[in-house]
C-alpha cells in the first residue's frame, strides 16, 4: 500500500540553517522541492555564497582523497560522527598520501609484471629455435620479429629495404613459429640502429621489446629470469598488500569521517534548493503525513520556537512523490512491481494482489510435494548463503519460497510425489483431481481461476476510476464486466449448466454491455469496443497455461518413472533422477515467468496505473529504507 504524503514547509532563522538540515539529514524523512519548482512559494532561492562554495570544493577534494585511499584498503563501515575533526584528517593525509601512492604503484607494477611476462616468456620461447643460428659478434644489435602468416611478404620487403638502407651487413633468420605467426630475428651494425629502427615502425611487424630490466639478456637467460621473476612477484604482492592495509588501517576512523563528509556536502549542496528572506530560509518538501507531528516536535525540542514546520496543501499541478510500505511477507514482492514503474501517486498498490496470487499460480502449475521441498531448501540455502550480497537475492528468494510451499500444498492436493511414485508407492489419491487423467476438468478449473481474476481486476479498476473521477474509464470497465456477466450466461447454458431461460438476459448483457464500450470510446467505439472485449476474453482463456504447464510437468516425471523403471536399477535411478532434475529445473523457470505474465498483461491491464515517482529523501533515507526491509 502506498504512504499518505504530505507537503510541508520549514520555515526559521538563517542562523538555524544549518541545525535544520543536520537534523533532516540524520533522519532521511523530507524529499526536498526546490524553491524554484514549488508553486506555492515565490521567493528567490537562497544562494551560496563564495564561502559555502569554497567548502564544497574543500569538502569533495578531501572525500576524493580518502576514497582513494579506503579503495586500496577498505575499512569497516563505520556511522557518521559529529566530532570528526576534519583537519586532522587532511594532515593524516598529507603525511601518509607520499608512501601511500608508493605502494600503489608497486602494487601496480607488480600486477602489470604478472600480466605482462607470462606473454614474453611465450614469444621468447616461439622465437628459441633461431637463436642457436646467430653469430656472436660485438658492435651488432639483434631484434627479434613476429609476423603474422598472412603478411609473410613483409620478409622480403624488409630484406630489400634493409640492403638499400645500409647495404649487405645484416641478417635476416626466419622460420614458422606456430600455425598463425612467423618468427625472425634481425641482426645489423649497432650504428645504423636509429635508422633500422625507423624502417621498422612503417613495417607490419611486431618487434619483442623486453622490459628494461631484461634488456640486452640473449633470449634463453631472459626466458629463465622471466620465470624466475614470475615466482617472486606474488610474494612480494602480499607483501605490499600487507603493508597497504597495515599504514590505512591504523586510520580506524576514516570512514566515519567518510559518511561525515558525504552528510555535510549534501547539506551545503542543499542549501540552494532553499528559499530565502533578508533573514529567514523557507524549506519545502515531501513526507509521510504520519511524520510530521513528529519532525514538529523535535525540531521544537531542540530549536525552540525559532523554527516552525506547516503542513500545506500542494498545488493541482504537483504529484507527491510515491512510498510504500507493505507487510513484512508482502515487502519482497515491491520488487516485481518496480520491475514495471511504481504506481502513481494515489493509485492502487498491487503488491499484497501479487502476495495472495503469484505464489498460488506458481503452486498450481509446478503441484508436486517432492518438487516443491526440493526446490524450497535450494531457494533457502541460495538466499540464506547470498541475501546479504544483493536486497535483489533476497527478495526473490523470499518470493520463491513461498511459491515452493504453494507448490508443496498443491502436490498434496493433486498427490503427486515425483509424479505419480506417491500412487505407486504410498496408495495416495487425489483431494480433487488427477492432472494426469482429468484434463478436461483441469481446464475447466484454469479457465475460471482467470475468469475470476480478471473481474477481480475490473472491479478494482471500477473503484479506480471512480476515485479518479474518469468516467469514461469509469463506463468502459462497468461495460466491459456487464458484457462479460452476459458472455458468461451464454456459456454456462451451452454447457448444460444453466437452463435455457438464462439466455435471454444474457444476450441482453452481452448487448448492452458492447453499446457502452462502443459509446465510451467514442468515434472508434464501433472498431474498438468489440476488440476491447474480444481481447478480454483472450485474457481470461490466458489462463489455461496454468493447466498446460502443470500437465507438461506430470508427464515429463511419469517419463522418468518409467524410463527409470527399465534396464539395471542403477542406471534407472540415474536416469530417473536427470529427468526429475531437469523438470524441477523447468518448474522453477516456467511457472515464475508465466505467472508474472499473467500479472502484468492479463490482471493489471484492468486496473493499475502506473507513473510515479521515487520516494527520495535527502539524506540517510532512514523512512524509505525501513519500509522496505
Amino acid at each position: 500500500m502506498q504512504v499518505p504524503m504530505a507537503k510541508i514547509h520549514v520555515l526559521g532563522h538563517r542562523r538555524r540553517l544549518d541545525d535544520v538540515l543536520e537534523h533532516l539529514y540524520e533522519t532521511g524523512s523530507v524529499q526536498l522541492i526546490d524553491v524554484t519548482q514549488d508553486a506555492s512559494l515565490h521567493l528567490p532561492p537562497l544562494s551560496l555564497d563564495e564561502e559555502h562554495v569554497r567548502q564544497i570544493e574543500q569538502l569533495r577534494y578531501l572525500r576524493a582523497r580518502l576514497d582513494a585511499a579506503l579503495a586500496l584498503a577498505p575499512l569497516p563501515a563505520l556511522p557518521a560522527r559529529a566530532d570528526v575533526d576534519l583537519a586532522k584528517i587532511e594532515a593524516e593525509l598529507d603525511a601518509d598520501t607520499p608512501q601511500i601512492e608508493r605502494l600503489a604503484h608497486q602494487l601496480d607494477d607488480l600486477g602489470a609484471e604478472l600480466d605482462t611476462l607470462p606473454r614474453y616468456v611465450a614469444s621468447l620461447k616461439r622465437l628459441l629455435p633461431l637463436v642457436p643460428e646467430l653469430p656472436d659478434l660485438a658492435g651488432y644489435e639483434v631484434v627479434a620479429l613476429l609476423i603474422d602468416v598472412a603478411h609473410q611478404g613483409v620478409i622480403g620487403d624488409l630484406n630489400a629495404e634493409m640492403e638499400e638502407l645500409i647495404g649487405s651487413n645484416f641478417t635476416i633468420l626466419s622460420d614458422r613459429v606456430d600455425a598463425q605467426t612467423i618468427g625472425a630475428v634481425l641482426v645489423f651494425p649497432r650504428k645504423q640502429s636509429a635508422r633500422v629502427q625507423d624502417l621498422l615502425g612503417h613495417e607490419r611487424v611486431t618487434r619483442v621489446r623486453l622490459p628494461d630490466r631484461f634488456a640486452g639478456m640473449p633470449f634463453q637467460q631472459a626466458i629463465s629470469a622471466m620465470e624466475r621473476r614470475l615466482m617472486e612477484v606474488p610474494a612480494e604482492l602480499d607483501a605490499t598488500r600487507h603493508e597497504l592495509q597495515r599504514l590505512i588501517g591504523t586510520h580506524i576512523d576514516w570512514p566515519a569521517a567518510r559518511v561525515h563528509l558525504d552528510a555535510r556536502i549534501a547539506q551545503l549542496e542543499a542549501v540552494g534548493h532553499l528559499g530565502a528572506t533578508p533573514h529567514t530560509f523557507v524549506l519545502s518538501g515531501w513526507m509521510p503525513r504520519r511524520g510530521v507531528a513528529t519532525l514538529r516536535s523535535d525540531l521544537a525540542r531542540k530549536l525552540g520556537g525559532e523554527v516552525i514546520v506547516e503542513e500545506v496543501a500542494p498545488a493541482p499541478s504537483e504529484t507527491p512523490p510515491v512510498l510504500l510500505s507493505n507487510p513484512p511477507p508482502a515487502r519482497p514482492f515491491e520488487f516485481l512491481v518496480r520491475l514495471l514503474s511504481l504506481p502513481r501517486y494515489g493509485a492502487l498498490d498491487p503488491t499484497i494482489l501479487m502476495t495472495i496470487f503469484l505464489p498460488l499460480f506458481f503452486g498450481m502449475m509446478l503441484g508436486d510435494v517432492a518438487y516443491g521441498l526440493i526446490l524450497l531448501a535450494l531457494v533457502a540455502w541460495v538466499r540464506r548463503r547470498f541475501r546479504h550480497r544483493s536486497r535483489v537475492i533476497a527478495d526473490l528468494g523470499h518470493v520463491l519460497m513461498l511459491s515452493a510451499a504453494w507448490a508443496t500444498v498443491w502436490g498434496v492436493v493433486y498427490a503427486e510425489f515425483f509424479g505419480d511414485l506417491g500412487h505407486r508407492w504410498f496408495g495416495w489419491e487425489p483431494l480433487w483431481i488427477n492432472r494426469e487423467e482429468a484434463i478436461e476438468p483441469l481446464l475447466v478449473f484454469t479457465i475460471a481461476v482467470g475468469a475470476a481474476h480478471v473481474i477481480l481486476g475490473l472491479l478494482l479498476g471500477v473503484w479506480g476510476a471512480a476515485r479518479s473521477q474518469d468516467r469514461r474509464l469509469l463506463t468502459q470497465r462497468i461495460a466491459m464486466l456487464v458484457a462479460l456477466s452476459g458472455l458468461f450466461l451464454i456459456v454456462a447454458v451451452a454447457a448444460g449448466q444453466l437452463p435455457a431461460g438464462f439466455v435471454s438476459p444474457g444476450v441482453a448483457g452481452l448487448i448492452v454491455g458492447l453499446v457502452l464500450l462502443v459509446a465510451a470510446e467514442g468515434a472508434l467505439g464501433l472498431v474498438t469496443g468489440p476488440l476491447e472485449l474480444i481481447g478480454t476474453v483472450g485474457n481470461i482463456l490466458s489462463y489455461l497455461r496454468i493447466g498446460a504447464i502443470g500437465i507438461a510437468s506430470v508427464y515429463l516425471a511419469r517419463v522418468a518413472n518409467e524410463l527409470g523403471a527399465t534396464g539395471p536399477l542403477w542406471l534407472g535411478i540415474i536416469i530417473a533422477a536427470l529427468f526429475h532434475a531437469l523438470n524441477v529445473a523447468l518448474g522453477a523457470f516456467s511457472p515464475t515467468i508465466q505467472s508474472l505474465r499473467l500479472h502484468y498483461v492479463e490482471f493489471f491491464s484492468k486496473f493499475y496505473e502506473e507513473g510515479g515517482r521515487e520516494y527520495e529523501p535527502f539524506g540517510n533515507g532512514s523512512t524509505a529504507t525501513s519500509s522496505r526491509q
